[in-house]
């Protein structure tokens, strides 16, 4: 049966955008990367600023934080200090949290090539890659960083937690223009408006207008995997994906 375009119209931009989002999310779980005894990678000495990834990390959580609860959500933190939590308790909190919630943990990058650059945001489940696309895009678009896209891996915060869960690297530290960004306030509060626009987005529209992206079953991720990338961008990066998907067993979903 074909639907019509006028039909489709109705269905969009009339209807309140609640109903075409299918079981919306209400609880945002935000996790700090790091904290305590685990700092997290840093910007080393030579860069304009020496910053840490458990400061940053927490400073942008609490910025998304209030950002979030004033949009109307309820929002639970995994640290709101600086202390240390076990990759597995933060699982834990996530998978008790319910169907109706989310998972979104703030990472900031530190390589030795300080050449590098750009922001990535990394999801497993099939059910996290409308969340992680649109968390993506919300913040290429509003940073005006270099996209690094959507990534696909097997990670204890990504792949076992039983909610949609993303990881996000908001840009890296080693780089010296984005090292002298996250040390500003005001772009950090940029990054937390971006990704509270991203998960306000999927709320409100779910994954309507993203291409779905088979499930792939992986044992849980523990501390001694090696993990494995699989790209999800239409970029230079497709052969690789193509090899990884061979390797998986899987038909790829690019066009």
């Amino acid at each position: 049966m074909k639907i019509s375009k006028t039909l489709l119209f109705y269905l969009f931009f009339l209807l309140p955008t609640s109903l075409l989002a299918i079981d919306s999310f209400t609880t945002v779980l935000i996790d700090p990367g790091h904290g305590g005894i685990d700092n997290g990678g840093s910007s080393g000495r030579k860069a304009p600023y020496y910053l840490m990834e458990k400061e940053l990390t927490l400073d942008i959580a609490r910025r998304l934080a209030n950002v979030l609860r004033r949009m109307g959500f309820r929002v639970i933190m995994t640290r709101t200090d600086d202390r240390f939590v076990d990759l597995d308790e933060r699982v834990r909190i996530a998978n008790e949290l319910g169907k109706r919630a989310i998972l979104v943990s703030i990472h900031c990058d530190a390589l030795s090539n300080r050449k590098l650059r750009g922001i990535k945001t990394y999801f497993w489940h099939a059910n996290s890659y409308g969340l992680a696309t649109r968390i993506q895009r919300s913040l290429v678009k509003m940073t005006g960083a270099k996209d690094l896209g959507v990534i696909r891996r097997r990670l204890r915060l990504t792949r076992n937690p039983t909610i949609p869960s993303v990881l996000c690297e908001c840009g890296f530290m080693t780089n010296p223009f984005e090292n002298k960004l996250l040390a500003s306030p005001s772009y950090r509060q940029t990054l937390a408006i971006a990704l509270a626009k991203g998960i306000n987005e999927e709320k409100r529209l779910g994954d309507f207008g993203i291409s779905p992206v088979p499930e792939i079953w992986a044992p849980l991720s523990r501390p001694t995997d090696a993990h494995r990338h699989v790209y999800h961008k239409k970029t230079k990066k497709r052969k690789q994906l193509k090899k990884i998907e061979a390797l998986l067993g899987i038909k790829s979903f690019h066009s």
